[in-house]
C-alpha cells in the first residue's frame, strides 16, 4: 500500500503532487475540493480558493466530485476518467486533456480558454454557459452534450467531432478499421445528428416549417433594430425568426443561403425598404413557393407577378411599437399565418 493519502497529497498544491505521482495512478471517489470553513463541510456558493493549477492526472480516476470553482488552469489529464461530479464555474483554462473520457460531469459555466482536447470522450456532459473558446478539440466523442449558449472563438480548431453513442475514443474507432459519423464544430453536432436519423430529420424539418419565418430588409439607418425587435416580437409568439445577419456558407452565395433559409421558413417578413428585398424575393419565389407578408410604402412593380406564385400581403408600415397592435394595422394576420 502506498505511504501516502493521495486525498491529502492532492490538496498540498501541485508541486508537492507531481513530484510523489510522477505519473502513478490514483483513484477519488466523492473527493469535495473546495475550501468551506464550515462544520460538517458545506460549501457555500460563490467562489473556491483552493489552489489546484497545474496539476498532472495520469490514468487518475474521478468519480463524483464536488469541485464548483476549482482552480485547476494548466492542468493535464492523460489517460483520465472523470465519471459525474459537478466542477461548476471551475477554471480549466490552457488546461491538456488527452485520451479522457468524461461522463455525465457537469462544467455549468466553466471555463476552457485556451484548453487542449485529443482523443477524448465527452459522453452526456454540461457545457451550459461554458466558456469554450479552446485552443483545439479534435477526434472526440460529443454525443449528448448539453451546450446551450456556449462561448466559442473562431480561433478554436475544431476537428473531426464524433457524434455516435459510444463512451469509445476515437482511436478505438480507427483501430477496428472504422470511420465514425464526424463534424468540425461542437454547436453543430447534434443538428447533424438529427439530419443523419431520417424520423429525427423529418421532425426537425416539420418543426421548421411550422414555426420558421425568414425575415428580409435593410441593415442600415436602424434597418438591422427593426428587424431585431421583429424577431423578439414573433419569439414570443412561438416562431423561430431568421436574419441573415452571418458571414454565408462558404460553398453557397448569398442567395442560395437566403433560399435555403426561405424553404426551412412557415413564410417570408420582409421590409420592403432594403435595397436588396426585391432581387431576394424574385429569388426566393423562382425555386420555391412560400406565404409573403411585406410592409413598406411602395410594393414594387413586380408584387402582381409574385401574388400569381404565392400569397402576398401588404401593409404600408411596421408600427414603431415592433407590432404591439399589429392585429388592428394588419386583421388578416390569423389567416395569413394560420395562428393568432
Amino acid at each position: 500500500m502506498d505511504k501516502f493519502d493521495p486525498n491529502k497529497l492532492v490538496l498540498q498544491g501541485s508541486k508537492v503532487w507531481n513530484k510523489a505521482m510522477d505519473k502513478k495512478v490514483a483513484d477519488f471517489n466523492r473527493p469535495q475540493w473546495f475550501d468551506s470553513k464550515l462544520p460538517g463541510g458545506e460549501q457555500i456558493k460563490g467562489s473556491n480558493k483552493l489552489d489546484m493549477r497545474g496539476m498532472h492526472f495520469y490514468g487518475t480516476r474521478i468519480h463524483s466530485a464536488f469541485a464548483e470553482g476549482l482552480n485547476l488552469s494548466g492542468s493535464r489529464f492523460i489517460d483520465a476518467e472523470i465519471e459525474e461530479g459537478d466542477f461548476s464555474r471551475a477554471d480549466f483554462s490552457n488546461c491538456t486533456f488527452k485520451n479522457t473520457r468524461f461522463n455525465k460531469t457537469i462544467f455549468t459555466q466553466a471555463c476552457f480558454s485556451g484548453a487542449t482536447f485529443i482523443n477524448c470522450n465527452l459522453n452526456r456532459v454540461n457545457l451550459v454557459e461554458a466558456q469554450f473558446d479552446v485552443k483545439e478539440i479534435t477526434e472526440t466523442v460529443v454525443y449528448g452534450i448539453s451546450a446551450w449558449d456556449i462561448s466559442l472563438s473562431d480561433d478554436s480548431k475544431q476537428s473531426k467531432l464524433i457524434i455516435e453513442k459510444s463512451y469509445e475514443l476515437y482511436s478505438d474507432f480507427i483501430a477496428r478499421g472504422e470511420l465514425p459519423l464526424m463534424v468540425d464544430d461542437i454547436e453543430l453536432a447534434q443538428f447533424v445528428y438529427y439530419l443523419s436519423n431520417h424520423k429525427k430529420m423529418r421532425d426537425t424539418i416539420n418543426v421548421l416549417n411550422h414555426r420558421g419565418v425568414l425575415l428580409l430588409g435593410q441593415f442600415r439607418d436602424g434597418g438591422l433594430e427593426r428587424l431585431y425587435k421583429l424577431r423578439q416580437w414573433l419569439q414570443e409568439r412561438g416562431y423561430m425568426p431568421m436574419i441573415f445577419d452571418f458571414t454565408r456558407p462558404d460553398s453557397l452565395s448569398t442567395n442560395e443561403t437566403i433560399v435555403t433559409m426561405a424553404g426551412l421558413s412557415k413564410f417570408v417578413l420582409a421590409d420592403l425598404a432594403g435595397p436588396s428585398v426585391p432581387a431576394e424575393l424574385t429569388e426566393i419565389f423562382s425555386s420555391i413557393k412560400r406565404p409573403l407578408l411585406a410592409f413598406g410604402k411602395h410594393p414594387y412593380a413586380l408584387f402582381p407577378n409574385l401574388m400569381d406564385q404565392t400569397k402576398v400581403e401588404h401593409v404600408e408600415a411596421c408600427q414603431k411599437t415592433c407590432c404591439r397592435n399589429w392585429k388592428q394595422s394588419y386583421p388578416p394576420w390569423s389567416s395569413f399565418t394560420g395562428r393568432e
